[in-house]
Parts: structure tokens; sequence; C-alpha cells
């Protein structure tokens, strides 16, 4: 089960090999250790990232919807006494991490945004994403979906689309008993739909996360981009709830979804 957010800074899975140690890998593939989190002031002309080994290795910013700007690092930022805690544009200047100024142009206040090495994304085409507020997957998609996990989707909706094959979208599975609640987050391809699994549990108020109220939909779900590579499709999802917000970024490894790079950010009301 996807676990509740805590208090908690919004840290990726650390590294665990150093960039001169670090084996080769394929083509395309994404590198944990290359890419870290953060979130825009309320000007959106600078950024607070939680990533403090070699800050200053990061140098663009990739944003909705797989755009990208020039950074530059600043300084660490201390945390202040005043701060509430919470990882939003409204106590950014008390907050602690990582300060970054964007050399030219601006990004919408609080959202949150992948900091990235220069080659990070190298052998990645970003694809032209469109969110969508309405819309649903194709019935012969759903009857991939269902045949694969072998259970009937009662509730579906899409997050966005990047090209006529390639959408992104949520779904949710009948329960039978004995079986916990089960949603899907669902990248379309050619070859058939790729899968990341929420497992949620009994509990009325928090079935996916903290007072949830039972409740996981579509419009919870943010993209901030699409790329495709030799390895396949990647992209970033934000899912927002009371406490605040998870942050992940994914990528096609065969017929299955990896996890890059893990974060959140707490923004539960003060």
């Amino acid at each position: 089960m996807m676990s509740a957010l805590l208090a908690i800074s919004l840290v990726p899975v650390a590294d665990r090999v150093s960039e001169a140690a670090a084996p080769a890998v394929a083509a395309g593939e994404l590198k944990e250790g290359k890419l870290a989190f953060s979130y825009a002031d309320k000007t959106g002309q600078r950024l607070l990232g939680f990533e403090s080994s070699k800050p200053k290795r990061f140098v663009k910013a990739v944003y909705d919807p797989g755009k990208s700007l020039d950074i530059k690092y600043v300084k660490h930022q201390k945390v202040s006494d005043k701060s509430n805690g919470r990882q939003t544009a409204w106590n950014f200047d008390l907050d602690e991490g990582e300060l970054y100024s964007i050399a030219k142009g601006h990004i919408t206040p609080n959202d949150s945004v992948l900091l990235a090495e220069k080659d990070a994304f190298e052998g990645h085409t970003f694809l032209s994403y469109k969110p969508l507020s309405k819309g649903t997957f194709s019935k012969t998609v759903i009857a991939q979906i269902e045949k694969q996990k072998k259970r009937k989707v009662v509730k579906q909706g899409l997050i966005g689309q990047a090209t006529p094959d390639v959408h992104i979208g949520l779904v949710e599975y009948a329960k039978a008993k004995g079986q916990k609640p089960l949603a899907s987050l669902v990248l379309t391809t050619k070859r058939g739909p790729l899968f990341l699994d929420f497992v949620g549990n009994d509990d009325p108020t928090s079935t996916w996360r903290v007072d949830d109220g039972g409740t996981i939909t579509p419009d919870m779900f943010h993209i901030l981009f699409v790329t495709e590579s030799k390895q396949g499709y990647s992209f970033a999802y934000e899912w927002s709830g009371a406490e605040g917000y998870s942050l992940e970024v994914l990528q096609q490894q065969g017929g299955k979804l990896r996890r890059v790079l893990q974060g959140s950010r707490y923004a539960a009301p003060v």
C-alpha cells in the first residue's frame, strides 16, 4: 500500500553509488542520482530543492507540461524558527533546502518541479503533453486492463494525452470479498497498457491516503512531463492529497513501469 505522507521533507531515495563508480547504463535509462524534486516560490522565479549532495550539479528545471528552464544554484537556505513546516510557496523563505534561481522565465507559483543534471535526459524526446479534465479510456483499452488485472474496472478517467496512442489515466477496480481496494495509474502504448498500482485498505476515511474519504480520482493527479527513449516511455506525476503531494518519476522497463525517484511535499492546512 502506498504509505500516507507525514511531516517529512521532500527527499528522494538515496543515491548509493557515485557517478564515477556507477556502472554503465543502457541508452536512455533514467538514473535516480541525476534527478531531484523541488518546488517554486510565489514569484515562480526561485526553486527550493531537498537534495543536498552536490547541489550545483542540477542545472535544469523540468516542469509541467514537459518544458525546461536553466537554473543556477544560489545557496543552502537554513530553516527559520518561524517556519510552519510546510513545503509550499507561502513558507518558501522559512523552509530549509537548496535554493536555485531561474535564469530566464518563470514557473507557476507553488508548482512541484524536477531538477535535472545536464545529461539526465540524454536520449530522451519530450513529448507534447496535454492535460485533460474529461474523457475515458476506450472499450478496447479497458478490456486489455481487465484481462491483465483479472478485475473489473468500475471507475476510470483520463488525466492527459501525449500522442494519439499514449494516454495517462486512472482506473479503480471492483473489490470482491477478501480483496483489498485496488486502483492503477495507466499509461497506454501501442503494445498495451503499463500500470502503477495503488493498493488501498478498508478504512473508509483513509483508504488510499490520509483523510481521503475513500476517494481517488483523476483530478488528484498532475503530470510534469512525458518522454520517449529507447527504453520506452517515462513520466513524472504529482498526487495531491489532504496532507500534501506525493511525487514520482517512472520509466518503462519492458512491459512494466519502474520507480526512478520518489519524493513528497508536506502541505497540510495550518
